[in-house]
């Protein structure tokens, strides 16, 4: 198995803690993690800054609503 290239970047709309150890906030961010055929793998709910440490190396797809 291949570690994952790219990660999907959604909004956490459900109360989850920030999956970062020994982090106490509320994730506010989806990472869901895809395969190298574009299915999901896995998926972190993070803090806005660990979210973007978490992705730093992959390539980033930005899910998130945008108002209209």
């Amino acid at each position: 198995m291949t570690e994952p290239r790219e990660v999907e970047l959604w909004l956490c709309g459900y109360i989850a803690k920030c999956s970062a150890p020994e982090c106490r906030q509320r994730a506010t961010k989806i990472l869901r993690y895809l395969d190298n055929q574009g299915r999901p793998d896995h998926q972190t709910d993070a803090f806005d800054t660990h979210a973007s440490e978490l992705c730093v190396e992959l390539k980033m797809i930005d899910r998130r609503r945008r108002p209209e």
